[in-house]
């Protein structure tokens, strides 16, 4: 039976060749899409670590002419009258790599005697509770460490498991642009964008007279109405004595953001659904074309005692062999992209991608062979011969 299809497939070359271009690029279009799908939603569906629902970001602007002194009266000021409001929970200061603004801070060296490599994102002593952290191993700092031996830093667990995997780091301490010491790690901590990589991060815990502290991160209690942010900007505009801050809520940041991903991803998967929509018409095209053209060797075949199961079957198995051949010669293309390390994206998601653009098309073209296939089998073969 195979080497009769393969003999079949073969005597047909010519008219299979098209057929056969159609699927390669196909696939190749496929696993293109596929992979970045995958490797995108892959780091979608990994926690960002914090709670971006009922919260705001005030985002100021400090008169450069102050001193350390005013700046910390104004921030304390500030965070206290906010407080007071029944509707917030909490308030911490941050720095200006703040979440969804685009904006980050790296530092490394070897100074530990290994190169080391992290995101800096500095915070008061609340933003544990303000952010909802999960704090998986020690602590949070607290005021108590402002006034220790050495700076307090909490790291997130990819930073361990990154540089400090085979030895306990908690009460350590490493050089972090200088010496600090490690109090608590927490799990999970991805700021700048939904669909971008958790990267090793350190929390360095800074003073409120610190200039680098210039937004406010505030906690509202649930259901507070949408009124409450006029509140809000006046208390800030009179504390402040300016109108050039902005406020804006984390949950609309990370939609804003994270639509730049996902438009292109749509739209990638809506390109892929019109291939495979004019892959299985095309499909259909060329099965009954052939059983037009091929009703005098199906009705021989019927005369000679092949079954309607065997007549679905060599159809089927001819188109599938056909797409297989296709399928084989683009994977081995795709397949180069992991091995040569075209691009940054870890090797599994390339796998994974050329076994999903396998299977959708496999299902695909089965799906397309199998009706026109059936339909050639219950061709009766006294007619078959007659019209020939």
């Amino acid at each position: 039976m195979i080497k009769h299809i393969l003999t079949l497939v073969w005597n047909k070359k010519r008219s299979n060749v098209l057929m056969l271009l159609e699927i390669f690029v196909a696939f190749l279009v496929l696993f293109a899409v596929f992979t970045f799908a995958i490797y995108y939603l892959r780091i979608y569906q990994s926690p960002l670590g914090f709670n971006t629902t009922e919260s705001m970001l005030i985002s100021l602007t400090m008169e450069e002419e102050m001193d350390s002194v005013a700046q910390l009266e104004m921030r304390e000021q500030l965070r206290r009258e906010i407080e007071i409001f029944p509707e917030v929970e909490g308030a911490s200061f941050i720095s200006g790599i703040a979440p969804f603004t685009g904006s980050m801070w790296s530092w490394s060296n070897d100074d530990n005697g290994f190169y080391v490599w992290t995101c800096i994102y500095p915070t008061d002593e609340q933003y544990e509770e303000v952010a909802e952290l999960n704090v998986v191993e020690g602590r949070w700092y607290n005021e108590n460490d402002l006034n220790g031996k050495y700076p307090a830093v909490v790291v997130n667990k990819m930073f361990k498991d990154s540089y400090f995997a085979d030895r306990p780091i908690v009460d350590s301490v490493i050089h972090i642009g200088g010496e600090r010491k490690v109090v608590g790690i927490v799990d999970h901590f991805k700021y700048r964008d939904e669909f971008e990589e958790e990267q090793p991060l350190s929390f360095l815990q800074t003073a409120l007279h610190d200039s680098d502290l210039r937004n406010l991160h505030v906690r509202l209690q649930p259901g507070t109405p949408a009124e409450f942010e006029q509140e809000l900007n006046n208390t800030v505009a009179r504390i402040t004595k300016r109108r050039d801050f902005v406020i804006s809520t984390l949950e609309t940041d990370r939609v804003r953001k994270s639509r730049g991903t996902w438009i292109p991803l749509i739209a990638g998967m809506s390109i892929c659904g019109f291939l495979i929509l004019n892959v299985a018409l095309g499909l259909f095209g060329v099965l009954y074309y052939n059983i037009n053209k091929r009703r005098a060797e199906i009705g021989l075949r019927r005369a000679l005692g092949a079954s309607q199961g065997e007549i679905t079957s060599q159809f089927t198995l001819e188109v599938f062999l056909v797409a297989f051949i296709a399928m084989l010669l683009a994977a081995i293309l795709a397949v180069q992209f992991p091995l040569l390390e075209v691009l940054e994206i870890p090797s599994n998601n390339f796998y994974w991608s050329i076994l999903a653009t396998f299977i959708l098309i496999s299902v695909v073209v089965l799906a397309c062979a199998f009706t026109p296939s059936r339909q050639a089998a219950v061709i009766h073969p006294a007619t078959a011969l007659h019209e020939e």
